[in-house]
């Protein structure tokens, strides 16, 4: 049974109920009758009853594991020739081995790339009705072969080459008839992509064992010109005759050069800062996390620092963001070729962890030599002369400096790196209170340090939460891309401080603070409280709103007495409460999985909306989104920004709508400065849109 004949039977084995319900919706989707089991006794069963033409089996199971269930199955007569697809996400050469030594033909990786199991599933069933084909029509089965869009090849049984088909001659260069009597190793030449050395196709293995091989996942076929390689995906298994005996290979490979290349870049992407091109922070806290539960184990010195420029404020105020982004790539720059030049460690990890701070991870290096390193980082940034001509006109040259808070990881136990990135923060913030650009070595009461700086916007921070014009509403219009669009108007909602000098200053001036000071829920609370009461004040304004979105902090979501306060507020109010949209960060949510549900269940239950925002700054997985009774995806405004000029964003933004709107998730792109950006998000079908081509921020009363 196969596609090209009747609707092929796939049986679905995995005891995860997400997994194996999203294999069914996507097998169905694909045409295929699926049935499941939960197990691999279940499985059993299901085999002798349904009799399926193929079977996707999870390797890691209760009762009876995959691999078991493939070897008790294949001892059936009726399961000689049926395909067993492993899926898992082991993928240890004795795990491979042990797969195919019980019989399964293939496995796919988790998480499944749906484009690669398609073409797997379709292909595995083709060769099997090739298999039986051969055995009576030669030409029926070479037909087929032609007809498919995986490369084939196929060779007799002293591994010389008898056919290839029209892609195979497409990609390696060679015809049936010039390749055929030749060795396989000579038509099909591969190499490893990272090591650009030959690989020498084990065609014997597979020829003397009957097993099945697939090559690594950075092989390389090189055309016969030698001007053009493909990154391929390939197996071969061996072709056996009625008797059972090995009469030939035929091998299997399709070009995964772009997909390998998009997947490259994705992986770069989810890592990497944007701007500087230095780890993230997100990426920093693995690599932090790994070196601390190594730390106690090897007995090895590492050392972690906490770089803060100096007057870095003073040119991105006086110049603007372009001369602060330069700066920052001047700077990571030097950074990394002074971090490169020195010998006293095994590994360096430098990052961006945010606005004009850095992060550096020194393995294997002592607490001196640390402070050699860093105090060579401050000299060098202090010779630095960043020089930037705004026009003809404005031309400036700015010196800057560098405090860095250094903590010897080995001498402190029980870490996690949330505490380790305080500990060096705290640090860094009395090199800064010490006179700045200089290093200072963690010591245990730098936490409680207090800063001058901090103390006056802490006090600001109080009087604003207890005066009433302290604080200040804005918002920004939300556009609707709907055709027609949706009714009434959608704003988010944003708060400015007055800092008493007549500036209203953005959060970005004093969150930090706020954080450090366990602020942020009474700023949440107040914001809250200000909007319920601006809505029940102005009936018209209320009648018009569709929806408007608050921020709330990461601290508040996990604060229980913020979520009693503010369930308070809502059960009292006269407001509609479809018309407040909570907007949560994505980053928040992922490291609190947890209080985020805690907090989004219960007022949901109310009739308020939820928003994720900033999706798709870490590239994460969509599945924990299942999980959150959420309405909207605001999409990483960076992502919206680049997507004209970088395929690769324009690719991720589309993804994102799409499985968005399969989840019946509204969609928000963020950033939206350009008309042209504005007819692909159209094209996309996004939902809504926002950013300064809809409207700069404005007061609310002014709106």
């Amino acid at each position: 049974m196969t596609p090209n004949s009747k609707q092929a039977r796939i049986l679905v084995v995995d005891d995860a109920p997400l997994i194996r319900g999203l294999l069914v919706q996507v097998l169905q989707k694909f045409g295929y009758q699926v049935d499941i089991a939960e197990d691999g006794q279940q499985a059993i069963v299901c085999f002798l009853k349904t009799h399926p033409d193929l079977i996707l089996m999870d390797a890691d199971m209760p009762v009876l594991d995959g691999v078991a269930a493939c070897a008790q199955i294949k001892q059936f007569p009726q399961a000689k020739h049926l395909p067993i697809v492993m899926v898992t996400s082991f993928v240890e050469r004795e795990w491979v081995d042990r797969a195919y030594a019980a019989g399964a033909i293939d496995y796919v990786t988790k998480p499944v790339n749906w484009d690669v199991l398609r073409n797997r599933i379709h292909y595995i069933l083709q060769a099997k009705q090739a298999e039986e084909a051969l055995f009576e029509e030669k030409e029926k089965a070479q037909v087929t072969l032609a007809s498919i869009g995986d490369g084939v090849i196929t060779t007799d049984a002293w591994g010389q080459v008898e056919y290839l088909n029209v892609v195979a001659t497409k990609l390696t260069g060679w015809s049936s008839e010039e390749a055929r009597g030749l060795p396989l190793n000579q038509v099909f030449s591969i190499l490893n992509e990272n090591s650009q050395q030959p690989i020498v196709f084990p065609i014997q293995r597979c020829l003397k064992e009957g097993t099945v091989i697939e090559l690594a996942s950075d092989t390389v076929l090189v055309h016969r010109d030698l001007k053009q390689r493909f990154a391929i995906e390939d197996s071969a298994a061996p072709i056996n005759d009625r008797q059972g005996h090995i009469i030939g290979v035929v091998v299997v490979f399709h070009d995964v050069t772009e997909t390998r290349k998009m997947t490259q870049e994705l992986s770069y992407k989810a890592t990497h800062d944007a701007l500087t091109g230095l780890y993230n922070r997100h990426e920093f806290s693995i690599q932090l996390k790994r070196v601390l539960q190594i730390s106690p184990l090897e007995e090895t010195e590492q050392a972690l620092l906490y770089l803060d420029l100096d007057q870095f404020k003073i040119v991105n105020d006086t110049c603007g963001h372009e001369a602060g982004d330069q700066l920052l790539r001047d700077v990571a720059l030097l950074l990394q070729e002074k971090v490169q030049e020195q010998t006293t460690y095994v590994r360096a990890t430098l990052a961006r962890l945010g606005g004009d701070e850095f992060g550096l991870l020194l393995e294997h290096c002592s607490l001196p030599d640390a402070l050699n390193i860093a105090n060579e980082l401050c000299q060098t940034i202090e010779k630095f002369r960043f020089f930037w001509s705004g026009s003809e006109q404005s031309k400036n040259t700015f010196s800057i400096g560098l405090s860095i808070g250094l903590v010897s990881l080995s001498s402190l136990k029980n870490l996690n790196p949330k505490s380790a990135l305080a500990m060096a923060d705290a640090a860094c913030y009395r090199a800064k209170h010490a006179g700045r650009n200089r290093v200072h070595v963690y010591q245990e009461n730098d936490i409680s340090f207090p800063q001058d700086n901090n103390v006056q916007w802490v006090s600001l921070i109080h009087e604003s939460l207890e005066h009433e014009h302290g604080l200040s509403l804005f918002y920004q219009p939300i556009v609707s891309l709907h055709h027609p669009p949706a009714r009434g108007v959608h704003y988010e909602i944003l708060l400015r401080l007055d800092n008493q000098e007549g500036q209203l200053v953005a959060p970005g001036a004093f969150l930090s603070v706020a954080r450090r000071y366990s602020l942020l829920a009474n700023l949440d609370l107040w914001v809250v409280r200000a909007v319920l009461t601006w809505l029940a004040s102005h009936p018209q304004r209320l009648d018009e709103l569709d929806f408007n979105t608050i921020n709330i902090s990461g601290p508040s979501l996990s604060d229980k007495r913020f979520l009693d306060t503010l369930t308070s507020y809502l059960q009292n109010t006269s407001i509609p409460l479809h018309k407040i949209c909570f907007e949560i960060n994505e980053t928040t949510v992922l490291t609190n999985l947890t209080d985020s549900l805690k907090f989004i269940t219960p007022l949901k239950k109310l009739g308020c909306r939820f928003a994720l925002d900033n999706f798709g700054s870490g590239i994460a997985s969509f599945s924990y989104i299942k999980n959150l009774p959420i309405d909207f995806l605001k999409i990483e405004g960076s992502l919206i920004k680049n997507m004209i000029a970088d395929p690769i964003d324009y690719t991720v933004v589309k993804s994102i709508n799409e499985i968005a709107h399969q989840m019946r998730l509204q969609t928000i792109a963020e950033h939206v400065e350009e008309p042209n950006v504005v007819d692909k998000l159209k094209e996309l079908k996004i939902d809504y849109v926002q950013g300064y081509m809809f409207g700069r921020p404005q007061p609310l009363d002014s709106g």
